[in-house]
């Protein structure tokens, strides 16, 4: 229905089940079909599935054995069936929280590790925004394109967190451990394993004032940049010449606004 609905002024598009063999069946190729990917139109090609059509003519223990659970779901789709209910809004949960960038130039691991810091401010700002909190680091960074490869590691943290400098100690660790000189020219920060505010546990090592202090400076700086954005407060590191936080913040989807 979204195909011809896309086709509409007011975007909505009806369709009894006797529309079904002259309208759903006769779409192709796969991939225009909501669900069905490029990789997976190709798969179902190699089966001989080319139309709507085909895919609901085809046996359904076949469909199950080679997609799982997906394929009993390409077989309902195809015959008209959907037991989703639309009263119902899909909130999809979050999974991890990402932030990646190839740079401009090659940097020195001295330069490198005020990119970093930026970085990971950036990705912890957006955790604490959705109140929550991370137990495993994705880190990685890739060298230039003269030298190749780079380093991946990732690491599970005794107790979760959403603090800046808890993840940048544990990603600064295992840089200097393994770097051995190249320039970068990437990086990625993945932040996984959440769990909302509340369910961290606090352990008998942790200096609990400390942290509270840590805690109520970093939810002063998160609304002051939401309040009046994300340059309205920095690092001091943000101010050197090396820095890109300044200049990736006055970029909307990734252009100047």
């Amino acid at each position: 229905m979204d195909i011809e609905a896309k086709k509409n002024k007011d975007g909505i598009a009806y369709w009894t089940y006797d529309d079904i063999p002259e309208k759903l069946w006769s779409i192709r190729p796969l991939s225009k079909f909501w669900g069905i990917s490029y990789k997976t139109e190709m798969k179902l090609n190699r089966k001989g599935i080319h139309t709507i059509g085909d895919l609901a003519e085809y046996p359904l223990n076949y469909l199950k054995q080679s997609f799982g659970v997906i394929g009993e779901e390409l077989h309902l789709h195809s015959n008209g069936i959907d037991f989703s209910r639309i009263a119902e809004k899909y909130v999809p949960a979050t999974t991890s929280i990402a932030k990646s960038q190839i740079l401009l130039r090659d940097y020195s691991i001295e330069e490198f590790i005020v990119i970093l810091l930026e970085h990971i401010e950036e990705v912890c700002y957006r955790l604490r925004r959705e109140k929550k909190y991370a137990q495993t680091i994705h880190f990685s960074v890739g060298y230039s394109r003269e030298y190749g490869g780079g380093i991946k590691k990732a690491h599970t943290l005794n107790r979760a967190t959403n603090l800046t400098m808890d993840i940048y100690n544990v990603c600064t660790y295992f840089l200097y451990e393994r770097h051995t000189g190249e320039p970068i020219r990437s990086i990625s920060i993945s932040l996984t394993n959440l769990i909302h505010e509340g369910e961290e546990q606090i352990s008998l090592f942790d200096n609990i004032i400390q942290r509270e202090k840590e805690m109520r400076l970093t939810k002063v700086m998160d609304e002051i940049r939401t309040r009046f954005g994300k340059n309205s407060i920095l690092r001091g590191i943000s101010y050197t010449s090396v820095a890109t936080a300044r200049y990736r913040n006055t970029l909307l989807g990734g252009h100047k606004s």
